[in-house]
């Protein structure tokens, strides 16, 4: 069995938030006032209250892109797949501390408890680095691994 590491876990993440932030900003642009805001405040960065509508919208992109990738992860990581897409991409899964597929009731705790790894600075994704099983806030709350180099979920521990 081996731990993925922060770096693959990293790219994984990368690989699945830039398309959710896409789809998110366009619809965003699409059927909200954002344009006309990103405007005004590129016309006059002085312009308090083009600076503070500005902000609002900005961080209400940020926590909707959130919130979408969380319920994504959630949903993804107790399927079939034991992933999203970024971490099947990158040969990764998330499993129980047996090694077999995570239930959707566990996959939610795992994912809410990233906003306990994602509050004090991104502490609880760093610990992923120095922790010795890979485990980062999330995966210690729900008691998950997430494997590298086992795709196959029927594939057990014994087997590896």
């Amino acid at each position: 069995m081996k731990y993925a590491g922060f770096w693959i876990r990293t790219v994984a993440y990368m690989i699945d938030i830039v398309p959710i932030s896409i789809v998110v900003m366009t619809i965003i642009l699409l059927y909200t006032d954002f344009g006309q805001t990103w405007i005004s405040y590129q016309a006059d960065r002085t312009n308090v209250d083009a600076r503070v509508q500005f902000m609002t919208e900005r961080n209400w992109i940020r926590e909707i892109s959130f919130g979408v990738w969380l319920v994504y992860c959630a949903l993804m990581e107790g399927s079939s797949f034991q992933g999203t897409l970024g971490k099947r991409l990158m040969g990764i899964r998330v499993a129980d501390r047996q090694g077999n597929r995570i239930s959707f009731g566990c996959s939610i705790i795992r994912n809410l408890s990233k906003i306990t790894s994602y509050l004090p600075f991104l502490v609880g994704f760093f610990w992923v680095a120095g922790s010795p099983q890979k485990h980062g806030w999330h995966d210690i709350l729900a008691k998950t691994d997430v494997l590298h180099g086992i795709s196959d979920s029927r594939n057990s521990l014994s087997e590896s």
